[in-house]
């Protein structure tokens, strides 16, 4: 899709149908407000019809205790017609049908007033209830000669509609000399009345009171709204009164242009409400969001319609940086867009230049970085197969080295040997060795520690192992030192040198002779004291001429005696120390009068944990002899 076209679906769906939402929004909110208010202004309405009932049922009553006071109804020749009509003259008189007197005393069939005894009520003439008043004057006189029939069928159900409606029946007492002879009842025009009170409701906006009575009577202000009403359909069909009477909240409440709200009376027994259409209001408000709807789109399109010249250069602009970006890709570095402006796609060419020219300048340096890439890879080949070739020495040097050290350890009838040697990763100039036992019991015990690794320190040891193998080992141990330090210098083998301790066992003695090696540890039984054995002298090949120092040490049965090399104690600890010499004797203190493979097993665990990777910096090389206790 282009982007003309984009741009134009872009405005249907961004600006049209957001418009359309909003329209339908309002409006939908409005008319929900619009009912809403509605709704509460015609509850108010209700209210003002219980109060104007209200009102009314207080004028009437006021209005007959009015009558009760001013004239004699006790005595029909002091009743003053004219005067009574006088009265009815005032408020209210329209909706009283007939006033009837009830003497003190008289059965009253279906009334509600309560016989009073009174001393009057036996004077002659006074004891029967009449009409003393009735509208056209149909029924003067005596109230038996129309209590029954029709009449007084009549007179029974407008009482109960009074009773019903106010609460009781409209009457007041009549007193005579202040004792009380009588009652003067009210009989009233019920629909009438409440009528007029729903004619005296405003009817704002065509709404049309209304009124329920418990026998399901319906009452209007006037026919017209009665026809009006008759002609609002609820969702089944069925008229608004009939729904109104059955109590079908369901029905009345779906009429859609219509606001139906009523009111129940607890006392009165009624249901009266308000019926207001609002049909019209809708309809306009409905007209008024369709024209704002169009108004918003006619000003959208226009202001479309302004705006192509600038989308036909956008798209234009577009178009031929589409194309350079094409050119470019296919790799035409030479590719450039000449957009002009200081908008913000002629910041975007500029960008699109920038990036070209960045481009080819990495092109460049990527040609440069492969070239050397490729040098480096050459490199790296020939630096792996130097490696895997002195590896390979290296590993054929440490199997040398290994091939020098005694295959096993030798047994002795009155001593104990262990040994330890670990060495690092790369090859080590450690050594122990062990002469042939002679048949005098002597053993020479050989530990030592050439300088430097691999190849130069393997020729060390190669050439000490020789000289070891070679010399008769009943010679002096400090003389055998000497003879070899001279050997070794007119090799001319530079600076190579190897330190050497060199011991003979021989009946419960033990000769110590040593060329720069760390001191000789003895442990003491029982008590397991340390005595360290120090001897001066220089590592073999340093000198030409050098002089050895002979010690001679006693073992009782349970002494042994450590000879080291300086790998362990030159480790560091966990504080990053070495560990040195005296911590060395302290562990030799707690383990030397055990046997001597458990001592150098005590030593070897030391050791692994002391290096990283279970790898030691330097070579280590215990060997402990111990002379077997006594039985």
């Amino acid at each position: 899709m282009k982007l003309r076209s984009q741009l134009i679906l872009a405005f249907l769906v961004l600006a049209v149908l957001p418009l359309a939402g909003i329209v339908g929004y309002s409006y939908v909110s409005s008319a929900n407000a619009f009912r809403a208010a509605v709704q509460v202004e015609t509850s108010e309405v209700t209210r003002q019809i219980s109060f104007g009932l209200d009102r009314a049922r207080q004028d009437l009553t006021r209005y007959v205790d009015a009558l009760g006071r001013v004239l004699p109804f006790d005595d029909p020749q002091y009743v003053d017609r004219g005067a009574l009509v006088e009265q009815l003259l005032g408020d209210g008189a329209d909706f009283v049908e007939a006033l009837e007197y009830v003497p003190a005393g008289s059965p009253e069939p279906g009334s509600m007033i309560p016989p009073v005894a009174s001393p009057d009520s036996r004077r002659p003439g006074r004891g029967a209830r009449r009409f003393i008043w009735s509208r056209g004057g149909a029924r003067d006189g005596p109230a038996g000669a129309e209590g029954d029939g029709d009449a007084g069928d009549e007179w029974a159900r407008r009482a109960r509609d009074v009773a019903r409606i106010f609460g009781g029946p409209v009457s007041t007492a009549v007193h005579r000399d202040g004792h009380e002879v009588g009652h003067l009842r009210a009989e009233i025009r019920t629909e009438l009345l409440i009528r007029n009170v729903l004619r005296r409701i405003p009817g704002a906006g065509g709404a049309v009171a209304f009124a329920i009575d418990a026998e399901g009577e319906f009452y209007t202000s006037g026919p017209e709204e009665l026809e009006l009403l008759q002609g609002v359909r609820c969702p089944g069909g069925q008229p608004l009164p009939e729904a109104l009477v059955a109590g079908d909240a369901n029905l009345w409440r779906g009429v859609s242009d219509w606001v139906v709200v009523t009111r129940s009376g607890a006392e009165s027994g009624l249901v009266y409400g308000i019926a207001r259409p609002i049909g019209a209001s809708l309809a306009e408000m409905r007209a008024a969001s369709l024209r704002n709807l169009g108004v918003g789109v006619g000003l959208m399109s226009l202001s479309l319609f302004a705006a192509a010249p600038l989308a036909n250069g956008l798209t234009r602009r577009l178009s031929h940086l589409t194309r350079q970006v094409d050119r470019l890709a296919r790799g035409d570095a030479a590719a450039r867009a000449r957009l002009g402006g200081r908008d913000e796609v002629g910041k975007l060419g500029e960008a699109f230049n920038r990036m070209a020219r960045d481009q080819e300048k990495s092109r460049r340096q990527l040609l440069e970085q492969e070239r050397y890439r490729r040098q480096q890879e050459v490199d790296r080949r020939l630096l792996e197969a130097e490696n895997e070739r002195q590896t390979s020495e290296l590993e054929e040097a440490r199997r040398f080295q290994l091939s020098l050290l005694p295959v096993a350890l030798p047994e002795h009838p009155d001593l104990e040997i262990a040994a330890l040697q670990r060495t690092a990763s790369e090859v080590g100039g450690d050594y122990y060795d062990f002469s042939r036992l002679r048949e005098d019991g002597a053993l020479t015990i050989a530990v030592g520690d050439a300088t430097g690794h691999g190849a130069r320190a393997g020729t060390m040891v190669t050439v000490v192992k020789t000289l070891l193998a070679s010399a008769d080992m009943g010679l002096d141990l400090a003389d055998f030192l000497s003879r070899a330090t001279a050997t070794i210098r007119s090799m001319n083998l530079g600076r190579r040198a190897m330190a050497l301790v060199l011991a003979r066992y021989r009946e419960g003695v033990l000769d110590l002779a040593s060329a720069g090696m760390p001191p000789v540890l003895i442990s003491r039984c029982p008590s397991g004291e340390v005595e360290e054995i120090m001897s001066s002298g220089v590592p073999l090949g340093t000198l030409a001429v050098a002089s050895y120092e002979r010690h001679r040490v006693r073992l009782e049965p349970g002494d042994a005696a450590l000879l080291m090399s300086d790998g362990l104690p030159e480790m560091l600890d966990a504080s990053g120390e070495p560990v040195g010499y005296p911590a060395i004797a302290e562990r030799w203190l707690e383990v030397g009068q055990r046997p001597a493979q458990e001592a150098v097993a005590e030593f070897e665990s030391w050791v692994e944990e002391l290096s990283p990777h279970g790898v030691p910096a330097d070579d280590v090389t215990f060997v402990a002899v111990r002379r077997r206790p006594s039985e």
